[in-house]
């Protein structure tokens, strides 16, 4: 599928506006899309996950390209008929964005940095060694492991924040159409949270297909710490346990813009109001 669509050899004849589905690494990303995998299809849309075929291969992750490099793979986004999922970072250089249901889901970064140091050093699955993505985490994994978790959370923060710029200035600041949601959204209200989104991408299920899903996440939610498990924990504010008073402190100088542009306080209590 993300091949014909990258060949120019796909179609769809589907009226629906095209979903655009960006997000944070460990903010629910994998989940997340998978719901929305399953509603869209349920009407009629065509799911593509453009960067999940490049972590497996040589084709460029489209968040790493400028808008210049862009303009080469500009064909495989149509506004009509599809659901992009889940893209790590801000891809620039799509035509008429405007057309698009965009989704950003986002997680207190606090959260995210450690949540990503246990993900990284135990349980990630790595890309296939045909492609050309796995040394690169290969080496990734080995600096994590060989930091602590108060160094690794220091030193990616900048990562993490440039990520979070780039959506401030080319996605949110300049686009009305985004609608932004918010893993903690997702813990402690999973029923409004999901409504909430299909309403917002216009994805019509029926109840049944509606009270599955509430009832896999049910099932899904860890019972306690396993650090092997993909969802290892899924709890919010985990940082003021993991991480040391220093490194939260720093992290939350670095991060204080952009705490207050997602709708969090330094106290990780949110109050964004969607759009």
């Amino acid at each position: 599928m993300e091949l014909d669509l990258i060949k120019g050899r796909h179609q769809n004849d589907n009226k629906h506006p095209s979903i655009l589905h960006f997000s944070l690494n460990k903010a629910a990303t994998q989940y997340t899309g998978s719901v929305l995998e399953q509603c869209a299809v349920e009407n009629g849309m065509v799911p593509v996950s453009i960067h999940g075929y490049a972590f497996h291969t040589n084709f460029p992750y489209l968040d790493h390209l400028t808008q210049e490099e862009m303009k080469e793979y500009q064909h495989i986004f149509k506004p009509a008929g599809y659901l992009y999922s889940v893209f790590g970072g801000m891809v620039e250089g799509i035509s008429d964005l405007e057309k698009y249901k965009v989704v950003l889901m986002v997680r207190d970064f606090r959260d995210l940095l450690v949540s990503e140091y246990y993900s990284i050093v135990y349980s990630h699955v790595a890309p296939w060694k045909q492609g050309n993505k796995y040394e690169l985490f290969v080496e990734q994994r080995t600096t994590a492991r060989e930091s602590a978790i108060d160094e690794y959370a220091v030193t990616e923060s900048d990562r993490i924040y440039q990520t979070l710029l780039r959506y401030k200035t080319l996605l949110t600041d300049k686009y009305q159409n985004v609608y932004i949601t918010r893993y903690e959204d997702m813990i402690n209200d999973f029923p409004g949270w999901l409504g909430n989104l299909l309403g917002y991408c216009e994805l019509p299920v029926g109840e049944k297909i509606f009270n599955a899903l509430i009832d896999r996440n049910e099932h899904i939610k860890p019972k306690g710490e396993d650090v092997q498990r993909h969802v290892r924990k899924g709890i919010c504010g985990e940082y003021k346990e993991k991480l040391s008073q220093e490194t939260i402190e720093y992290l939350n100088a670095k991060f204080s813009s952009m705490l207050l542009a997602f709708g969090y306080k330094l106290d990780g209590v949110h109050s964004y109001n969607n759009r």
